[in-house]
């Protein structure tokens, strides 16, 4: 019949002492694989971050092995100019804010 009803072959030491390796390592292996996990993805985030400011300052002319040099201080000086850029537009739509507001209303006080 065959149909195991019968009692088999007993277990070799062998498999019984790959059972047991693999019931002692499963939890190691996955308290391990969960304790080192946060760090892995700081890692990656770290990674990436780096590459994305590398990429960063290379479309913005700047090498990174700058430190202070003049590639930092081409930087600083092409913000500076867009900053001033951006103040004298700033302050040119408050001048126009104010004229119009003093042209459409009176003066309560």
């Amino acid at each position: 019949m065959g149909c195991g009803g019968g009692v088999g072959r007993p277990p070799s030491v062998r498999a019984v002492a790959a059972a047991a390796v693999a019931v002692w390592l499963v939890p190691v292996v996955l308290t391990l694989a969960v304790l080192w996990m946060p760090l892995l993805c700081c890692a990656v985030a770290a990674v990436r971050f780096n590459r994305a400011r590398r990429r960063r300052l290379r479309l913005r002319g700047c090498r990174d092995d700058d430190s202070g040099g003049l590639g930092r201080r081409w930087t600083e000086a092409v913000n500076a100019g867009y900053r001033m850029r951006l103040l004298g537009q700033y302050l040119e739509d408050q001048i126009k804010l104010v004229g119009v507001a003093e042209e459409g209303e009176e003066d309560p006080y």
